[in-house]
């Protein structure tokens, strides 16, 4: 089977599949059409998929980042800049692609530059190798003109406020092609955040590009790149910086390339409008024009003494109800707080509430309550973004998907060595990457849901929902994350992992999990790799016998986690600009 598309999807990266001429028009389209928002354009490597794919800290976050208090967003164009990525794009398509290495691109661009008279800006590198670049260009490029260069520190690039303002020169300059090189991932997380407020139309995010242009470094003889030999030419020129990247992470990021099978390379996310044709409103704005159609579908939430966290997240999802675009309908099950009380204070939220203790029931409640398909289960802990929620909604409208779930993330913030360990070693177990649970919420639309019919009185609900579809039949979006908040001690970590072996058990499904911890250590690439795993194996075996102790004692009770469920530290304003997730540009 062979990927008939121009966007497929490698490794958890995203690569547009063009000529080296068809790229070089598109980047010089856009260059004379300032209607069209900025292009942006990554070259995606090992390197690239290493920060930005399939379980890494930044997988499906690039485009999904704050944009300076900016609506619009850039219009990302990634091309494959590395031998193994055109390799497997070849074996999936049955047709070769050719290699669009930045260094390769920019001479031509630079060209179709000084043809246009369009102003050019360079933002990274040193002070030193702007001067060469200045002396080289009066040279070479006599009619280029160059607008400015810019060479900020970490410390400006890590700070929001002067990132901005660092933005705001640019745009003062009136730049329309803006060379970023400030090495992945800065440069592509920085055009993310920043890259509509310098107002260039063009954003290229080619890294050691500027170095390459000034002679500070020397490109690889032909030959060796024509063999896909270019990283050993690097690493013998500048072996302390680039060992790690290609010695370590370079050999876990080709073999989630390599796994790559013809069904997770189609790319299903979103089409994304340009400036000239912008996209209707997720929310209307205005109170006084709410939604009129029928709703695109529900979010039931089973909540029991949820009062510290309903509000959290019905908060992030309260304008969809306000507005009868979605039904949102909380069922609380035996609560005796005020989880109920502050549900109804949100307008269009439908609050209904049992006496029975059981988010199976409740879940059930609230399908009786909901009249729209597809339904969204969310956990009362959980926030998601509307635009996570309709996308949900949207993917389960095709016939061939009948479950889904949003992209997720899991928020450490806090948490003790142990958690964070854990969860880094979950986040490698590759059949997190496509199963229904992990995420805090999963959809089902009316054909998916009929394989069931009532939730079953299971502690593992999610799971239990997993095993009822193929792989062919459900479908993990690649949408905005949603936030997991871990537990940020190890006695809740426990209880939590405690409550989950009792579902396994429940399913007869204690295969899986030693499946899993196989594949873990399967995936070792570094002794933190094996740190990660041992504690992950440590806790997951603790849990086991905790689930056996109480089972044996008849002492069964819902375990849960209180130390995610309380107010966050001071802390959790580092990941405030990035949702959530750990924020890379952060002085370390």
């Amino acid at each position: 089977m062979t990927v008939n598309e121009t966007r497929i999807v490698l490794g958890g990266s995203v690569v547009d599949l063009l000529e080296m001429q068809d790229a070089l028009k598109r980047i010089s389209d856009h260059l004379t059409n300032r209607a069209d928002a900025p292009l942006a354009v990554a070259s995606v490597n090992l390197d690239h998929v290493h920060h930005f794919g399939t379980g890494a800290t930044l997988a499906v976050t690039l485009e999904h980042l704050p944009r300076g208090g900016s609506s619009e967003e850039v219009d990302w164009l990634h091309l494959i800049d590395g031998a193994p990525l055109a390799a497997h794009a070849r074996r999936l398509t049955g047709r070769a692609w050719p290699r669009l290495a930045g260094s390769d691109l920019i001479e031509p661009i630079l060209e179709s530059a000084g043809l246009l008279g369009v102003r050019v800006g360079f933002l990274g590198g040193t002070e030193d190798t702007h001067q060469r670049l200045r002396s080289e260009f009066a040279l070479v490029r006599p009619t280029l003109r160059v607008a400015g260069y810019w060479a900020p520190s970490r410390e400006v690039v890590s700070d929001p406020a002067r990132s901005a303002a660092l933005a705001g020169e640019i745009k003062n300059a009136d730049i329309d092609l803006l060379v970023v090189g400030l090495g992945k991932p800065r440069q592509e997380l920085w055009i993310a955040e920043h890259g509509v407020q310098t107002g260039a139309t063009v954003l290229l995010a080619f890294g050691a590009v500027v170095d390459f242009l000034a002679g500070r470094v020397r490109r690889a003889p032909h030959w060796v790149t024509v063999h896909g030999l270019e990283w050993a030419w690097r690493l013998a020129i500048e072996p302390t910086r680039l060992a790690s990247r290609y010695l370590v992470d370079g050999p876990a990021a080709y073999l989630l390339v390599r796994r790559t099978n013809a069904a997770s390379a189609v790319y299903s996310g979103p089409k994304r409008p340009t400036r000239s044709e912008p996209p209707p409103p997720l929310i209307d704005a205005s109170p006084h024009s709410p939604h009129t159609g029928n709703p695109h579908g529900a979010i039931i939430i089973p909540a029991h003494n949820e009062a510290g966290v309903i509000e959290r997240t019905l908060g992030s999802i309260a304008e969809l109800a306000t507005h009868g675009q979605v039904e949102v309908i909380v069922v609380c099950n035996g609560c005796t707080d005020a989880t109920a009380a502050l549900a109804r204070r949100f307008t269009g939220v439908v609050v209904h509430e049992i006496e029975t203790a059981s988010k199976p029931s409740a879940m059930n409640v609230g399908d009786e309550v909901a009249n729209s398909w597809p339904r969204l289960y969310l956990d009362a802990d959980i926030e998601i973004t509307p635009a996570a929620v309709l996308e949900v909604l949207e993917a389960l409208r095709s016939d061939s998907i009948l479950a889904a779930r949003p992209a997720f993330a899991y928020d450490t913030t806090g948490a003790s060595f142990p958690v964070r360990s854990y969860y880094r070693a979950r986040m490698r177990i590759p059949v997190t990457k496509d199963a229904l649970w992990g995420a805090g919420g999963y959809a089902l639309n009316a054909t998916g849901h009929a394989r069931f019919g009532r939730f079953p009185e299971l502690t593992a609900d999610d799971a239990f929902v997993d095993g009822m579809f193929t792989s062919a039949e459900k479908r993990a979006l690649v949408t905005v994350p949603t936030r997991v908040r871990t537990p940020r001690h190890t006695a809740g970590l426990l209880a939590v992992l405690t409550r989950q072996r009792r579902g396994i058990v429940d399913l007869d499904a204690a295969g899986s999990a030693l499946e899993r911890v196989a594949a873990l250590f399967s995936s070792i690439r570094r002794p933190s790799d094996a740190a990660d795993a041992c504690w992950y194996t440590a806790l997951t075996g603790a849990a086991r016998l905790r689930s056996h102790w109480s089972t044996r004692n008849s002492r069964l009770v819902w375990e849960r986690d209180v130390s995610s469920r309380t107010a966050l530290s001071d802390a959790a304003d580092v990941c405030a600009p990035f949702g959530g997730i750990p924020n890379p540009l952060a002085p370390r």
